[in-house]
């Protein structure tokens, strides 16, 4: 799935096995066996390869998605995995996967994606997504939030497993967990990947990429470089110490902010607190503005300019926000709302939104040579203002002002005033 997943499960990786359905004789790329933390172990469909043979063994942040769902309305509240499947102590047995022993689950309903048309269901142990099969998908509508369901069959894959969120933390690891976060060098979350271009769909072009920043970018403050991608013309930025060791690297959301009414832009918020995102000898280089919205949405904002002040916490502020566009699409329904992305840690969010919201504005570059590879958009998400960018992959959409948007990316922030 390219667009923001919102559900997050976690646990732990048993077992990699390579797929046969003994019952169906299906074949499938391979299945990983896992355990919630409450201890119930089954299986999902792997097809991407998204987890690998290190992450055996340990805990991880993992999104699930029950497709070509079969499903029913539930009168009692009830929330759980279902299932017969047991992780057998013989080896051989072990790689054998029954079609018998596929997971149903039942839980609350708590978001609904009418564009995507999937249901986000609470299980207990953490949120799944649901996709309804095509039988059923014409009663997608009679479904709310807080009607507890059951997923009598459905097709159980694994969407992502990721890693939520290197604090503090400095080098390629550092890159990797929070700018790239790709188990299996796919696309998904690959911010390089999807803001550069497909090259760096692997992770050592995107080293490459790092070193030929390193050597040839533009010093624009002390430790911070500048270095634009020879063939998107957008902005990598690096941290760099005097002795030379690369802090930090990620794709730089430099469109220009002062082509838009800033005032336009703000949006109120209260500042909760903040964390160290890059840091290095004791020196927080990037952090997370921990912020909660007019409708109480939480969120982590990236502010790679250290903008946000130790005496602003507790406050109130207008802020300016800037989205690294990841994914971008036209919705079919006049939604106007934001997501924020799951975290393993409870009170804070990774750094990334999913935002619902008409097309404000579209600004086109001044450089010529900019306004061939994108524009920009203000898009009203109901609460507040966003600034994105529209690559020009996104020319066949023919965006204009008016139109409804879904699009997922980092959530940067570009500006700060106290109230």
């Amino acid at each position: 799935m390219k667009q923001m997943f919102r559900a997050r499960v976690k646990g732990r990786i048993l077992k990699l096995i390579p797929s046969v359905l003994e019952d169906t004789g299906s074949v499938y790329e391979q299945t990983v066996v896992l355990e919630l933390q409450d201890g119930t172990v089954f299986f999902l469909d792997d097809a991407e390869e998204k987890s690998r043979n290190e992450m055996v063994g340990m805990v991880k942040t993992m999104g699930i998605l029950a497709d070509l769902a079969h499903i029913e309305k539930i009168s009692l509240p009830k929330k759980g995995v279902e299932t017969t499947y047991h992780l057998s102590k013989d080896l051989a047995e072990q790689e054998r996967i029954y079609a018998k022993d596929e997971a149903g689950f039942t839980g609350e309903i708590i978001d609904i994606d009418k564009n995507h048309r999937i249901i986000y269901i609470d299980i207990g142990a953490g949120t799944i997504g649901v996709a309804l099969c095509q039988q059923e998908i014409d009663s997608f509508p009679d479904y709310k939030i807080g009607d507890y369901i059951q997923v009598k069959s459905s097709w159980n894959g694994l969407v992502g497993v990721w890693d939520f969120y290197d604090e503090g933390g400095s080098g390629w690891s550092h890159i990797v967990h929070n700018h790239v976060n790709v188990p299996s060098d796919t696309p998904s979350g690959n911010q390089f990947y999807l803001y550069f271009n497909w090259q760096y769909k692997k992770q050592e072009k995107i080293k490459d990429l790092i070193m030929e920043g390193a050597r040839d970018g533009i010093e624009v403050r002390k430790n911070v470089y500048h270095y634009v991608e020879p063939t998107s013309g957008k902005t990598l930025r690096l941290f760099i110490t005097d002795n030379g060791y690369i802090m930090t690297a990620h794709p730089s959301t430099d469109f220009a902010v002062q082509d838009v009414a800033k005032e336009t832009l703000k949006v109120s918020v209260r500042i909760l607190g903040t964390r160290p995102d890059a840091e290095y000898m004791g020196t927080t280089y990037t952090q997370l503005v921990i912020v909660e919205f007019a409708d109480g949405t939480r969120a982590s904002i990236f502010d790679d300019d250290m903008l946000c002040t130790p005496a602003m916490i507790g406050q109130n502020g207008k802020f300016v926000l800037g989205l690294l566009s990841t994914s971008l699409e036209k919705n079919e329904t006049k939604e106007q709302s934001i997501f924020p992305e799951s975290s393993a840690f409870p009170d804070v969010s990774v750094p990334a939104l999913e935002v619902n919201g008409c097309i404000d504005e579209i600004i086109i570059p001044n450089d010529p040579k900019e306004a061939e590879q994108w524009q920009n958009a203000v898009v009203d998400f109901g609460i507040g203002k966003i600034l994105i960018e529209i690559d020009k992959k996104y020319s066949h959409l023919h965006l204009k002002e008016g139109d409804y948007v879904r699009v997922d990316g980092r959530v940067d922030l570009k500006g700060i005033q106290q109230i």
